[in-house]
């Protein structure tokens, strides 16, 4: 278990509260992540990027799997290989962090249609896309490999629920993490924030939340829309307030929101920017700079992502974009992010 020191903590407290602020500033004035926000951190009394990051690093020992579930097959009534750049992104930018800085092995569960796109965006962060048998076996050879197993996770739920028991059995699980994925609400469907039911063609990984909680494993939602897996935490909060939250356009009377709670929920004005927050905060737990990707990366992984064929899930169009901002406006978050971590900043000169 890796234990960071107290001033480390209090550290990363302090930059937890600018990470939060940085990664929530609403740049497309959508209004929602000044709802989610809020509701998220009365919840923690405390930053959320940095209290991820803190649990973190008390949950995962070396070579422990992380199970980060991503993905968002959003237009299934046009086709289904049609998903979005936000999410993909800020899992490969995750599961970088936690194996360079906990020695964990990512474990990235999607959608079949979309394990070769999810595959380029953490290739792009620099781990090789393996098996989870050779991830693991990766961990204690005497030649660096840094691996990471992207897996297709099935849409059906009896055989969903299987796969899920037989993963948590097989495998040492030290957190599970959800960026950007859709969870069912009380009458077990899925919807998209514009209140679209997106059920049968999602990986049903919402599943694990329950196992893990069952295992005393940790568990973090990341979301932006309401709609995300971790959203349950902060339902009554978003009753009446956010569009669609008590109905939706299927009919099925129960709203956008998934009603399972994780242990930590982080509200982001992009899912993306909410696992590049958590890889900040820990780069700032463990004194490791390195651990947040370069603005570099981040260009390197959208377009990726883009010549995959991930869609801008704002514009429609295929781009280095996420949720309609620009490729300027991501590289810039990372960035100041960052300077954050203290990349480019002389505190000397300051104090």
């Amino acid at each position: 278990m890796t234990t960071a020191p107290e001033s480390a903590s209090q550290a990363c407290a302090v930059a937890g509260e600018m990470i939060d602020r940085l990664i929530t500033i609403d740049f497309p004035e959508r209004g929602v992540v000044d709802l989610l926000y809020p509701a998220a951190r009365a919840l923690l009394g405390a930053p959320l990027t940095s209290t991820a990051a803190q649990q973190l690093s008390e949950n995962v020992r070396p070579g422990q799997v992380v199970i980060i579930t991503t993905g968002w097959l959003d237009r299934p009534h046009i086709s289904r290989q049609i998903a979005e750049t936000d999410g993909p992104p800020g899992a490969a930018v995750l599961a970088r962090a936690l194996h360079l800085g906990l020695g964990a092995v990512p474990v990235l569960l999607v959608e079949a249609e979309i394990v070769h796109a999810v595959s380029a965006a953490v290739q792009a962060a620099g781990l090789r896309c393996t098996t989870v048998a050779e991830a693991i076996a990766a961990t204690t050879s005497t030649s660096k490999l840094h691996a990471a197993a992207v897996l297709p996770f099935p849409t059906d739920s009896e055989l969903a629920a299987e796969a899920a028991r037989e993963m948590c059995a097989t495998y040492d699980i030290g957190a599970f993490v959800a960026i950007e994925k859709g969870g069912r609400n009380s009458r077990g469907q899925i919807h998209t924030s514009r209140g679209d039911e997106t059920t049968a063609v999602l990986a049903k990984t919402d599943v694990f939340v329950d196992l893990c909680r069952d295992r005393g494993v940790l568990t973090i939602g990341v979301g932006d829309g309401g709609n995300e897996i971790g959203m349950g935490s902060i339902a009554e909060a978003l009753s009446t307030k956010l569009r669609f939250a008590d109905s939706c356009r299927c009919g099925c009377g129960a709203g956008v929101v998934p009603d399972q709670r994780t242990d930590i929920l982080i509200a982001a004005t992009v899912s993306n920017w909410g696992g590049y927050g958590i890889a900040a905060a820990l780069a700032v737990l463990l004194d490791r700079p390195d651990l947040l990707h370069t603005p570099e990366m981040e260009e390197d992984i959208l377009r990726a992502c883009a010549r995959e064929g991930l869609i801008d899930g704002v514009s429609g169009l295929v781009g280095p974009t996420a949720d309609g901002l620009s490729l300027e406006v991501h590289r810039s978050i990372v960035t100041l992010l960052r300077g954050v971590v203290g990349t480019g900043v002389n505190s000397a000169a300051w104090n």
